[in-house]
């Protein structure tokens, strides 16, 4: 039901207005009747409204007044002025304002009911367009948070949204009671912070949130919503990146630490929220390390190891925020490296779970980098994803999609894709980039081609994405890969052809 208020100085009038016509059966709710423009601009401080038909001369301000500083303020509604009389100089006003008609009195009942038919019609279109914007936009952000949004795409959303491009971003969501996560979303609108929200209240009690700034508004931002939430919501943030292309990787680190808390809670810190905010500092970051993995090589794998633990070493963190550190690490790899059985998973969490030291933590990772680099053991998948990762390795340099694959294997693409990233961990797309970069790498240490001849010989007819896509999964460009691994490079696992 839309509100409408009806604005005269004249009591009758206004009596007249709402008996005239069948406001409810036309959709409107009569919510407020003004003698003046002052008290009709008052009332819409208070409460917006969708059709306001108010008299033209009135005393002290007038309806053109009154409509035109409406407007000025932002106010968003139909409007209909009424005239004693003819006046073409009102009617040129009123066209001037975005006034949507003009009745003489006495208003014929008919002209009034066709005029606020055609206004619910339009609030109608305009409220399916804002929901099919609203719908389009939290589908962007949702496949922006899992790695499935291009350029061309991420730049009109935030052209639509008028946000910069630019980062720091982190991923958090945030769970809790739906009363709750609304008065947070209100109060995060009011304070102007600039966020980009999908999965409202309504779905599943959660909100996940891109923010954008520096981590010392993230943390302050933290800081606010431990101080007035804390009994009531869980909180998990991600690491802040730089880059809108690395936004999928904080957003891992959400559901990575989501998992933790479903499935091994006790690995979960008891001041968890305190350590994820120490985490957002530059020193300390996940970043690296995942790079470092999809890099490959087992030097540099484990500098950056040695980098986060010498980090955890230096702030004297307690024994069970060194064993969720761990834990992370091991998701890392676990997600970097998908061939890890559901034994070895769970031994590993074992050995996490018992580590005292230190010393234990870090040999456990080193030793699961290990087993993957001497003995590749196969993870158990449905034969329908190893049917998939067969197509990708022998026509990785074809034009493939997730619909074509499913084509061809006679499967619904939504269901396929589902399946494959339940088991994998990672999208269709994202796999096929993986590979066609891990491709990438072989070709540039043990081959003399250029990078244009890489780019085309591994599926990408565009050189400038292709060094693009390189950088975005190992940290460094193509050429600079060359340059720092062409004759010292140590592979931790060996792919199939």
């Amino acid at each position: 039901m839309y509100k409408a208020m009806l604005v005269d100085d004249e009591y009758m009038i206004l009596e007249g207005l709402k008996q005239i016509i069948p406001w409810q059966e036309l959709g409107f709710e009569i919510v407020k009747t003004a003698r003046t423009g002052r008290e009709a601009l008052d009332y819409l401080k208070e409460q917006p409204v969708d059709l306001i038909i108010s008299d033209i001369t009135m005393p002290e301000l007038s309806g053109i007044q009154m409509i035109g500083e409406a407007y000025a303020l932002g106010y968003d509604f139909s409007a209909v002025f009424l005239s004693g009389y003819q006046e073409f100089e009102y009617v040129k006003e009123g066209i001037r304002l975005g006034v949507k008609d003009y009745l003489v009195k006495p208003v014929d009942k008919e002209e009034l009911t066709e005029i606020v038919k055609k206004i619910r019609q339009e609030l109608d279109d305009k409220q399916y367009r804002k929901e099919q914007e609203q719908l389009y936009t939290e589908s962007s952000i949702s496949r922006w948070l899992n790695d499935e949004l291009s350029e061309h795409e991420f730049l009109e959303l935030m052209e639509n949204l008028m946000l910069k491009t630019t980062g720091p971003f982190t991923v958090v969501k945030i769970m809790g009671p739906a009363n709750e996560l609304l008065i947070l979303m209100k109060e995060l609108k009011l304070k102007g912070q600039k966020l980009l929200i999908t999965s409202g209240p309504q779905q599943d009690q959660q909100l996940t949130i891109i923010f954008q700034g520096e981590p010392a508004g993230f943390k302050l931002f933290f800081a606010d919503l431990k101080r007035r939430f804390n009994e009531t919501i869980i909180i998990y943030p991600g690491e802040t990146v730089h880059e809108w292309e690395n936004v999928y990787e904080s957003y891992e680190k959400v559901l990575q630490i989501e998992e933790l808390n479903k499935f091994y809670p006790e690995l979960l810190p008891s001041q968890h929220l305190d350590m994820l905010e120490e985490m957002t500092e530059p020193e300390f970051s996940f970043f690296g390390f995942n790079k470092s993995l999809m890099i490959g090589d087992a030097k540099t794998i484990q500098l950056e190891l040695d980098k986060i633990f010498a980090e955890v070493q230096s702030q004297h963190l307690r024994p069970e925020n060194a064993r969720y550190i761990a834990f992370l690490l091991f998701a890392d790899i676990s997600r970097q490296y998908p061939v890890i059985t559901k034994a070895v998973y769970e031994a590993t969490i074992q050995k996490i779970r018992s580590s005292t030291t230190l010393y234990q933590l870090k040999n456990v990772l080193e030793e699961l980098l290990q087993l993957v680099s001497e003995q590749p053991v196969e993870k158990q998948l449905s034969e329908v994803s190893q049917q998939v990762i067969e197509i990708v390795r022998k026509k990785y340099k074809q034009e493939l999609s997730l619909k074509n694959v499913a084509d061809e294997l006679h499967l619904n693409a939504v269901y396929l894709g589902q399946l494959f990233k339940k088991e994998l961990h990672s999208s269709f797309a994202q796999y096929l980039n993986q590979v066609r970069i891990k491709k990438a790498q072989q070709l540039l240490l043990y081959s003399n081609q250029n990078i244009n001849e890489i780019a085309d010989a591994i599926g990408y007819n565009n050189t400038n994405y292709f060094s693009k896509m390189f950088k975005k999964l190992n940290g460094i460009t193509p050429k600079e890969f060359r340059e720092q691994y062409l004759t010292d490079y140590s592979e931790v696992k060996q792919e199939k052809n």
